[in-house]
């Protein structure tokens, strides 16, 4: 079970990385480096607890990028 939060932080990293490389928002940077941190942690840990909190702020920060995007 470890390795598959381990498998799964990882893939919260290298999407949240890629949301930085793109266009953003500062909304989007904080939730995006949030993340990251919160899926280093799941990594070292093997706890699903920081991986299930990562992956909630990274999808709301996406949110809330769009809702501003759709504003304008």
């Amino acid at each position: 079970m470890h390795y598959i939060i381990q498998i799964l932080s990882a893939i919260l990293i290298g999407i949240a990385l890629g949301a930085i490389l793109s266009p953003r928002t500062s909304v989007l940077l904080i939730g995006s480096l949030a993340a990251i941190a919160l899926g280093l942690v799941a990594i070292f840990t093997a706890s699903w607890i920081f991986l299930a909190i990562g992956v909630v702020l990274f999808l709301a920060a996406q949110a809330m990028q769009r809702a501003s995007r759709q504003a304008h």
